[in-house]
C-alpha cells in the first residue's frame, strides 16, 4: 500500500522559488542600471565632448507663484458695498433726529433681514433671541423667488427707536419702521 509520493506538492515551492529569483534578479538588474546613471553623469561640462545619447535636459523651471487680482479688480469695480465713514465730530442723537417721529400710541414693525435660504433667518432670529428681542419670520414670493424675512413687532412706536438703537449697536440693520395694520 505503498504509493509512490507523487511530486505535485513540491511543484508549487519549485515555482514559488523561481519567480522569487527572477524578481531578485530584476531588481539587481534595475539598481545595477540607476546606478551606472548615476555615475555616468558629468559633474563638470566636458569640453567638446557630447553625451553618448545627445539628448539635452530642459532648464528646470522655477516655481511659479500664483497671482491673485481679485484682490485688486474689485475695489476698482465698485463690487464692494459703501462703508460709513464715521467722523469724530458726529454726536450720536443726531441719527435720532433724522428717524420719522413716531407716535408712541401707534404699534409699528421692522424688518431685521431678508434671507434667500432659510436656516440664515433662523440664524438671525436666534441672534435676535440672544439679545432678548422677539421675533418671527415670514416667508414671501417676490418674482418667483422665496425669501424668508426676520420681523420684529408689532411694538409701540416708544419701544421702537429704543429697539433700533440696541439693534444697531448690535450691527444688525433694520428698515424703517411701518405701521402695523393691526
Amino acid at each position: 500500500m505503498n504509493r509512490p509520493r507523487s511530486s505535485a506538492g513540491n511543484r508549487g515551492a519549485k515555482w514559488a522559488l523561481l519567480i522569487a529569483l527572477a524578481l531578485l534578479v530584476g531588481m539587481v538588474v534595475l539598481l545595477a542600471r540607476l546606478t551606472a546613471e548615476k555615475n555616468s553623469q558629468p559633474s563638470a561640462p566636458s569640453s567638446g565632448q557630447t553625451e553618448a545619447r545627445g539628448v539635452e535636459k530642459p532648464p528646470e523651471k522655477q516655481p511659479v507663484s500664483p497671482e491673485f487680482q481679485f484682490y485688486t479688480l474689485l475695489p476698482k469695480e465698485g463690487n464692494q458695498p459703501p462703508r460709513p465713514v464715521a467722523q469724530e465730530d458726529e454726536v450720536p442723537d443726531e441719527a435720532a433726529a433724522e428717524q420719522p417721529e413716531l407716535k408712541s400710541e401707534a404699534r409699528y414693525v421692522l424688518q431685521a433681514g431678508s434671507f434667500s435660504k432659510a436656516r440664515d433667518a433662523e440664524a438671525r432670529k436666534a441672534e435676535l433671541a440672544l439679545l432678548g428681542v422677539e421675533s418671527r419670520i415670514n416667508a414671501v414670493d417676490v418674482s418667483g423667488q422665496r425669501y424668508h424675512r426676520v420681523m420684529l413687532g408689532p411694538l409701540p412706536g416708544k419701544e421702537i427707536t429704543a429697539l433700533r438703537r440696541q439693534l444697531d449697536q448690535a450691527g444688525i440693520e433694520t428698515t424703517e419702521p411701518r405701521r402695523s395694520d393691526g
